[in-house]
């Protein structure tokens, strides 16, 4: 108590200093807080020294980073849009490749190569039969022209070497290589109907760089706007895609839901703080206080994790909704006393008799927090470390400088009693509480109870029937339901004519090229052995597989073939006519098996690393037909690449989404009981230290565990259907667990205590004979705690992601269990059990 006055003299004496202190610290941890980074791929949920991780990481180091911006073009005819791109690609050339990277406007450097080589990657059989047909008409000639008598009986003499028989061969050859090489014409990425053309940036931008991706963007438009695109006629239209900027709209959309969902919480939260006051000043005071403890958080965040990921980027509204409650508490009692006493007073009254059960609170909260924080999984152990300092920081805000906020308000304007209707409309939370507690206390205690019950049952029956989620879909994002995207638009017609499809593949990397083939083999006999129905993956594609397959045997098939031609040609077995036509058409003399340098750089793209190697890059695609949101699939796909083992002893790992999809998986499956088991032993704990008497301790347990028990029973009956056709007609589906809406549950724990705790600690103070002041005093302030963390929570259901949503309703779940528990089941039990005395 003297360390309660000196704080309290402090605080009402010198108030101004007290608030400097407070908005000081809140300005410098806020300053830490805007350099929080986040961070939304799923390798960040995971411990870094996490083997998977480790692989990916190690990858993704090798693989050229970046992102690509497609400038489509459409209108105008054909020759007005290849001058346009060609006069665009120079000027963004000049933008330096730190910023543009590579400008590509069309295949040109690939057709050539292709057409350079195209009997290379002719198939053997077609090169064979050219060869022997060549073959045969050149005997035929010798023969002939030697005076020999061929008896060809009913067999045609063999075809002669002609210029339709040249070309018709070069277009077969051609067409067995349309599969290698983009779409487009005439060199450019131009659809045939000669209205729509590409231009493609590969920049070293990232899409989740919002500023240099804005910077990158008005310098592109600053040279198409230099270029002129009205000077060429036709009405020319640009537009731009690409993953520069869906990636970056997905960014942001991500950004903007959290943004959107926070300030919704905070308004829905403040807002329902004002209802039960009915005071504008009640509302400023409890909004700074809690606004210093939630830059606090933040501020700690920045500086003990750096960066916030998918599990914990919503937690401000989270953190909000709990962090406000010590604040109610507090001040519901300051006002309660102030009705009969002057504010230092008051102020005393409040500290003494609200610090150790909103402690108490705070620890159990932290607890339920720090309970996620000792497991492996980042996305638990972030989200609890970040969640449990928030509780204890804003506790420690609230009674800093709550008080010096009431205190320089009351000289401004001293507070004034409420009227009979303010005091009315704020008893009315705990008033219909009390009124059923008193009056029907033992059929209010048999119903709670037996509901209890049967929420065992279900919660039982839903925990044994494996209520993981393994549909993955459900931690994405849905797609907006209004808004209009141009590059998703034009994502179809741009890869027709780039090549560039996205594919959902993982890319394994070797660490000499002479472990390629291998891999691939060791690879391929693994998918050829899994049952049909559980195929892992579809193909294995090395840089071996675009080049040309059997090239020794081609290269002097085609050499022979090259030779007996010009034999002809000396026999003049060949017209002059036909010749001019045909000796651009054989191969050249200079002929040779390609090797991985000879490629062009539109084909090693995706097999060369960042060093310039090509090559040692891997991929692996899924099978067709199975889901890429499907764990189970997922599992299958990452227990293949994961790790094989090469003839030579050598020992090759793969890494990428899939598996770490599946370590997510089977992180949550692991650390969830140690997460769940350490909340409960730390709300036990913290329930032993705040009450020494064993039956006390027991009513708030018996308390929490009810409301527990009906978060379990609408988790169970989450989505139910009735089914009249028979026994039983309740089809329960249950809510599945994902990384997320899991953590409700030992969260649930610590909070759901807070109630009961301040109902069991108030009921202990006045006694049984002022239970009905306890419920309508007390019990409203906690019912305006609950309905701010419900809150708090329901505007998480706003989120556009579906593992977001999920998680604030299964949160919600446990926070109306708890407190319909604390201040009805529970007053409904000590009114029965004061009765029966």
């Amino acid at each position: 108590m003297r360390l309660i006055r000196a704080l309290i003299d402090w605080q009402t004496r010198r108030p101004l200093r007290v608030l400097a202190v407070a908005l000081g610290t809140a300005a410098l941890a806020a300053h830490g807080a805007s350099h929080l980074e986040l961070k939304t791929d799923f390798d960040e949920l995971l411990p870094q020294g996490k083997r998977s991780v480790i692989v990916a990481r190690r990858v993704g180091e090798r693989l050229p980073s970046g992102s690509t911006l497609n400038v489509v073009v459409r209108g105008g005819d054909r020759e007005a849009l290849k001058r346009f791109v060609d006069a665009l690609a120079a000027e963004l050339r000049a933008l330096g490749p730190e910023l543009a990277g590579t400008v590509d406007e069309g295949p040109r450097e690939l057709d050539a190569f292709l057409k350079r080589n195209r009997y290379l990657y002719a198939p053997l059989a077609d090169v064979q039969d050219f060869h022997d047909r060549i073959l045969d008409r050149y005997e035929y000639e010798v023969g002939k022209r030697a005076g020999m008598d061929l008896e060809l009986g009913d067999t045609a003499p063999p075809r002669p070497v002609t210029r339709e028989w040249i070309e018709e061969t070069r277009r077969r050859y051609e067409q067995a290589e349309a599969e290698r090489r983009p779409g487009g014409s005439d060199g450019y990425y131009l659809e045939a109907g000669g209205t729509f053309i590409v231009l493609v940036l590969r920049t070293p931008v990232m899409s989740v760089d919002l500023g240099r991706q804005r910077a990158l963007l008005e310098r592109v438009r600053g040279a198409v706007e230099r270029v002129g695109p009205e000077r060429f006629g036709g009405g020319l239209r640009v537009d731009y895609a690409g993953d520069l900027i869906t990636g970056a709209e997905e960014f942001s959309r991500i950004k903007g839901d959290l943004t959107h969902v926070g300030a919704a919480g905070v308004a829905m939260v403040l807002g329902v703080v004002f209802l039960f006051f009915l005071r504008v000043r009640a509302l400023v005071v409890m909004a700074l206080a809690v606004g210093v403890g939630v830059a606090w958080t933040f501020g700690f965040t920045a500086w003990a994790i750096g960066s916030l990921n998918s599990a914990t980027g919503f937690l401000f509204s989270i953190v909000v909704g709990n962090g406000i409650n010590f604040g109610i508490i507090y001040q519901a009692r300051y006002l309660e006393a102030r009705r009969s006493q002057d504010v230092a007073a008051s102020l005393r009254v409040a500290h003494a008799e609200t610090w150790a059960p909103t402690l108490a609170a705070a620890a159990a909260a932290m607890t339920s927090y720090g309970s996620l924080a000792v497991t492996d999984f980042r996305g638990f152990k972030h989200f609890g470390v970040i969640g449990g300092a928030g509780m204890i920081l804003c506790w420690i805000a609230t009674y800093l400088f709550l008080p010096a906020l009431l205190a320089a308000t009351e000289r401004i304007a001293p507070l004034r009693r409420d009227g009979r209707l303010v005091a009315a409309l704020r008893g009315g939370y705990g008033r219909p509480f009390a009124w059923a507690a008193a009056r029907l206390p033992r059929a209010v205690t048999i119903a709670g109870v037996g509901t209890g019950l049967v929420a065992i049952v279900l919660t039982a029956h839903y925990v044994l029937n494996d209520p993981m989620e393994y549909d993955m879909s459900v931690v994405r994002s849905d797609p907006p339901e209004s808004g209009r995207s141009v590059a998703r638009e034009l994502t179809g017609r741009v890869e027709n004519l780039t090549g560039a499809r996205s594919q959902d593949r993982i890319a394994v990397a070797t660490d000499r090229l002479d472990q390629v083939l291998p891999l691939k083999a060791a690879l391929e006999a693994r998918r050829d052995a899994a049952p049909a129905a559980r195929k892992p993956f579809e193909r294995v594609i090395t840089i071996f597989d675009v080049l040309p397959a059997d090239q020794e045997q081609k290269v002097a098939l085609l050499l022979e073939a090259r030779d007996r031609v010009l034999r002809l040609r000396g026999h003049r077995a060949i017209p002059d006519a036909d010749w001019a036509a045909i000796e651009p058409e054989l191969p050249p003399p200079d002929l040779r098996p390609l090797a991985i340098a000879d490629l062009p750089e539109q084909v090693a793209r995706p097999f060369t690393e960042k060093d310039g190697t090509r090559g040692r890059l891997v991929y692996v695609t899924p099978t067709p037909g199975r889901s890429l949101w499907d764990a189970h699939y997922l599992i299958d796909w990452a227990a293949a690449i994961r790790t094989t083992r090469l003839a030579d002893g050598s020992v090759i790992e793969g890494s990428g989404r899939s598996v770490i999809f599946a370590d997510v998986i089977e992180s949550v499956v692991s650390d969830a009981p140690k997460a769940l088991a350490a909340s409960v032993a730390g709300t036990l704990l913290v329930i032993a230290v705040a009450f020494r008497r064993r039956r006390a301790a027991l009513l708030v347990l018996g308390s929490l565990g009810l409301g527990i028990a009906w978060m379990g029973a609408v988790l169970a009956l989450y989505k139910a259907q009735f089914d009249p056709a028979g026994w039983p007609y309740l089809r329960l589906h249950g809510m599945k667990m994902n990384f997320l809406n899991f953590v409700a549950v030992p969260i649930s724990i610590g909070i759901g205590v807070d109630y009961a705790v301040n109902i069991v600690q108030r009921y202990r103070l006045l006694g049984p004979g002022r239970l009905r002041e306890v419920v309508v005093e007390t019990g409203g302030a906690v019912i305006l705690c609950s309905l701010t963390t419900t809150l708090g929570y329901f505007a998480l259901v706003l989120s556009i992601n579906r593992a977001i949503a999920s998680f604030g309703i299964a949160a919600a779940a446990g926070e109306i269990g708890c407190i319909v528990a604390a201040v009805l089941v529970l007053p409904a039990l000590l009114q029965w059990r004061a009765d029966r005395a």
